[in-house]
């Protein structure tokens, strides 16, 4: 049985032992609690990573009457995170298709694409959007959106993975036969559903064009599995485990049995594949997250050495090109270790 709080609307189809929201196959994944799960895994990784932060904009916690919207709220994971580390709590208006948090006094049904529904009054002083992969179609219609209801002073922060693994191993890629075929197939398949995954990257440039004056970009290296000798990330390797195996069948069932057109038994032979692969406990893979944001919200320079951020990337309005700048003289394929206490 589904909590009451995930089936409060009941706009909801079947599909091959899933439940999704709507009849006309509008969403890609499932909405039903083992999705939920997955997405409240995400959440807690991207805690973990910064240190228990649930944004990083410069906003004061303690200061009253905050107005923060989660934009595809899901889970609620994120939501229950913000209301919890922050009092007085924050008004905090949730939107999404078909969830609604116990947690939330503002909730905002509504199908993600086109104009919000919120009249011109109606503005924020954070939007937090997460994982937005084969969610939406229309990005620059999300990131309009997002600029015409924020406050000035506005902090807008979007964290986004993409569903792809890498590893620096030559030997290692000669073992990840099916996770390539699944990998390409994905971004076949969400590409002609109409709602592309791995569009992280492409997140910076986006939220520039909808006429936000700087942004900010931060690139995480994430391993896969429990391999890392720092603890921190030790334990983020192991929820993004947990977060596949809860994930993986949802991510890939419609998007193979109704766009490719594949049959139920050879969907799931691939998946048995994809997953004994990323059982191999040997393997060292990892994943990059994004968070992009106002170019005000980052974290100071001097200590992204601290977490091991990629690269952190500042593109401003005025400059053709985005300039890169090294907050610290350390490796390339650093990892994090957690934001450290700001």
């Amino acid at each position: 049985m589904e909590p009451n709080w995930l089936t409060a609307r009941n706009n909801h189809s079947y599909e091959n032992g899933r439940r999704y929201y709507g009849f006309k196959a509008e969403f890609p994944f499932p909405d039903d609690q083992k999705a939920t799960s997955a997405h409240a895994m995400i959440s807690t990784m991207w805690h973990h990573l910064l240190d228990g932060r649930t944004f990083i904009a410069p906003i004061d916690p303690v200061q009253k009457n905050h107005k923060f919207l989660e934009f595809a709220t899901r889970s609620g994971s994120w939501t229950i995170m913000a209301l919890n580390r922050h009092h007085p709590a924050p008004r905090l208006t949730g939107m999404d298709p078909a969830y609604m948090s116990p947690n939330l006094r503002y909730f905002e049904h509504h199908e993600l694409e086109g104009d919000w529904p919120f009249t011109a009054k109606q503005a924020f002083h954070l939007i937090h959007a997460q994982s937005l992969g084969g969610v939406i179609a229309d990005y620059d219609r999300f990131y309009a959106n997002a600029f015409r209801h924020l406050l000035p002073g506005r902090w807008l922060e979007v964290w986004e993975n993409d569903l792809r693994f890498f590893t620096d191993n030559a030997q290692d890629e000669t073992r990840l036969v099916a996770l390539r075929e699944w990998e390409a197939l994905m971004h076949e398949a969400a590409a002609k559903f109409g709602k592309r995954v791995n569009v992280a990257a492409e997140q910076k440039e986006l939220m520039h064009s909808a006429g936000f004056v700087q942004v900010d970009e931060q690139i995480f290296k994430v391993p896969y599995g429990e391999w890392s000798d720092d603890p921190t990330l030790k334990n983020i390797g192991g929820y993004y485990v947990f977060q596949m195996q809860c994930a993986l069948e949802g991510y890939t069932l419609r998007l193979f049995t109704k766009t490719l057109g594949w049959s139920k038994e050879d969907t799931n032979a691939l998946i048995s594949r994809v997953q004994e692969e990323l059982q191999q406990k040997d393997l060292r893979l990892y994943s990059y997250f994004h968070l992009v944001s106002e170019a005000d919200a980052r974290i100071e320079l001097d200590r992204l050495a601290s977490v091991g951020v990629l690269h952190h990337v500042q593109l401003v309005a005025d400059e053709r090109d985005a300039e890169l700048v090294a907050g610290s003289q350390r490796s390339a394929v650093g990892f994090i270790a957690g934001v450290g206490a700001l």
